[in-house]
């Protein structure tokens, strides 16, 4: 049971358009002009979010950085030391042998492998242990096994296990900042949460603010498991004006949301202001012409897409997609997905690779197009990927030095059947990235596909990406545009999103989105401890480990009667789950038991929900949904009666 509400911690709920980064910047500056010594640590999701927050507030007391840099320099200080070292060989030794071993017989592994070997001559857990001297954070999705460096969440992991070992680091929070800011804390993951949550418990001289959106909950960071201590936070305080969005939508906003402890006001100005476009939805029986006419109609809007593997054969980039699909760390119900690593441009893109991929296109278009100076601008700022000693020009020869080796790389790059590993290979030969960077792209096992695509590939994903006007629904927390269309498309393999079938609950029942969170994650628990007592996961059962296995059979059994007593007359546990449960009870058989003890169904909608939402919350003034008329059937009537009643208009072509 939760706790008294604690005074030195707050949740401040701030919807799309609230003004929150303002709201943040304010209090900072409050801050530091009536309590000038304060110490205060603003925590973000991304770079360009702790750049924001630190325009035009030069002052040394405050530190804005994103988790990852935060908890790596946290750490960092114990990544050569004994201790930290055991402890990575205590989680990773067994991996590390069925790695050397090759136990799966993986081509990738076996070419990752045979670099290992040519490298140092040997390859074997005792040549792993004398050349791993130190740990890093490789700033990838993948681990580095051989080399230590820890990828992007097992950064946090281990992190958490350190904190464990040693307290100090939790002090070493508490004892220097006064104030915590965690932006987004609803991508934040549950145990990083707990490390500042501890830092500043029983200390009256810190406060610790987490602001964000639910509904914007987009990413898979977050398991619930901080919710008990969420509802010891201060929650008194919420930005309610949305200063985006005209009365219409913002209306239109709080319908979805569907609860008055998350409605918003439009600011004054926008209360009344008339849009050219009544808010409405087209359901149309041929999507694609109704996309072509309107984007013909409005040049200027701005078109969200889902971005699935049918889009990135269409775009020319399939190969690549599939290469990322074949991931298993951008598999099924991970962090990342996919389309999430494809489709992201910036400089936070959690992926090495692409991010230099993304990149290298760039710098190459400037070079195409002779703009020389940007070419050396961006080499030079880059210089974790680029050699600087490249670029330094003292004389005229220095720069018939440097175009002559570009135009080597852009015969290569342009190349007909050039692949990734062939561009990569070429910088190298020139001078232009060293060994090491070279290396921390070859000698990961998972990169192997990739590196074998070809590079038009890129290029194509690129130039989709760069057309203006288009925005990929995995980029949708964007920034907002004066008129958006929103299409609504399903995704049933990652990302795992079921718009129709939102769309048709939404239609016949009435619920919000805590109801809808709270159902999702005390059923993942439930699938958690079910996993737990089988000793397996449930996508591993087979006919002869659920028939002939009594003691399996028996516990799913139990737990199946156990959840209809627990979710009884939750509705939307009895529209999604209850006939699987009684059809599995009525014929207990492998393929019953796994329709139930799944969370993929629940999971696409509530991120079709959110998906929706956030789509939505990104026009200022105009808003179109377009719908596939071939995909509302048995529920088309309730579908648009519902529309109507949450502020659109229905237009049918």
């Amino acid at each position: 049971m939760a706790g008294k509400i604690k005074n030195n911690r707050y949740l401040i709920n701030a919807p799309a358009g609230s003004g929150k980064t303002t709201y943040i910047r304010n209090k900072l500056k409050s801050i530091c002009f009536n309590k000038p010594e304060s110490k205060i640590l603003c925590i973000t999701y991304t770079n360009r979010a702790a750049n924001e927050l630190k325009k035009d507030l030069e002052n040394t007391n405050i530190t804005a950085s994103t988790i990852h840099s935060y908890i790596n320099d946290l750490i960092s200080p114990f990544y050569s030391h004994k201790e930290a070292l055991d402890l990575y060989w205590e989680i990773y030794e067994k991996k590390i042998n069925e790695r050397i071993k090759n136990i799966t017989d993986d081509e990738n592994i076996k070419k990752s492998n045979q670099y290992y070997f040519e490298k140092y001559g040997e390859l074997s857990e005792k040549t792993v242990r004398e050349n791993l001297l130190a740990l890093s954070y490789g700033e990838t999705s993948f681990t580095s096994l051989y080399t230590g460096k820890l990828s992007h969440n097992d950064l946090l992991m281990f992190a958490n296990k350190l904190i464990k070992k040693y307290p100090i680091l939790l002090r070493k929070i508490g004892d220097k900042y006064n104030y915590i800011f965690i932006d987004e804390y609803q991508d934040t993951s549950a145990y990083v949460l707990r490390i500042f949550d501890d830092a500043v418990e029983n200390r009256e001289n810190i406060q610790l603010y987490l602001f964000g959106d639910r509904m914007q909950q987009i990413y898979k960071n977050y398991d619930g498991s901080f919710e008990e201590r969420l509802k010891e936070f201060d929650t008194s305080k919420r930005l309610e004006t949305n200063f985006r969005s005209i009365g219409k939508i913002v209306s239109i906003l709080n319908n979805i949301y569907n609860d008055t402890s998350f409605k918003q006001q439009p600011t004054e100005s926008n209360k009344d202001v008339v849009s050219d476009i009544m808010p409405q939805v087209i359901i149309s029986s041929n999507v694609q012409k109704c996309i072509y006419d309107l984007q013909k109609k409005f040049p200027e809007i701005l078109t969200l897409y889902l971005m699935n593997k049918e889009k990135y054969q269409e775009i020319g980039a399939k190969n690549l997609y599939n290469a990322y699909d074949n991931m298993e760390e951008y598999s099924f119900g991970r962090k990342y997905s996919p389309a999430d690593i494809l489709s992201d441009m910036s400089s936070d893109n959690p992926d090495i690779l692409m991010k230099f991929l993304f990149l290298l296109d760039k710098i190459m278009n400037f070079y195409i197009n002779e703009n020389y100076g940007m070419v050396i601008s961006l080499c030079k700022k880059e210089s974790r990927y680029f050699d600087f000693s490249q670029f330094k020009i003292k004389k005229h020869t220095d720069k018939k030095l440097i175009k002559s080796k570009f135009d080597k790389l852009k015969e290569e790059y342009e190349r007909d059947g050039c692949l990734i590993r062939e561009v990569i290979q070429c910088l190298f030969d020139n001078g232009f990235i060293q060994e090491s960077v070279k290396n921390n792209f070859e000698e990961r096992t998972e990169y192997q596909e990739v590196l074998d695509t070809a590079v038009i590939e890129v290029k194509n994903l690129a130039n989709y990406l760069n057309m203006p006007h288009i925005s990929t629904q995995h980029g949708v927390k964007g920034e907002s545009h004066p008129s958006v269309i929103f299409i609504a498309s399903d995704n049933n393999s990652t990302p795992n999103v079921r718009m129709y079938p939102f769309f048709e609950l939404w239609s016949k029942l009435e619920f919000s989105l805590p109801q809808f969170e709270a159902l999702f994650y005390s059923y993942g628990r439930i699938i958690e401890e079910v996993e737990t007592e089988l000793g397996m996961k449930i996508s591993e059962l087979t006919a002869e480990t659920h028939n002939k296995n009594e003691k399996n059979k028996a516990i799913l059994v139990k737990y199946s009667n156990e959840i209809l007593e627990t979710y009884q007359g939750n509705i939307l546990f009895d529209a999604l789950c209850k006939d699987d449960f009684t059809a599995y009870l009525a014929k207990q058989n492998v393929s019953n038991a796994k329709k139930i003890f799944k969370i993929t169904k629940i999971e696409g909608i509530l991120t079709a929900y959110k998906l929706f939402y956030v789509g939505c919350s990104r026009a200022r003034k105009n808003l179109i949904v377009v719908v596939d008329a071939n995909k509302l059937d048995g529920f088309r009537e309730s579908f648009v009666n519902k529309m109507e009643e949450i502020g659109f208009s229905v237009l049918c072509k």
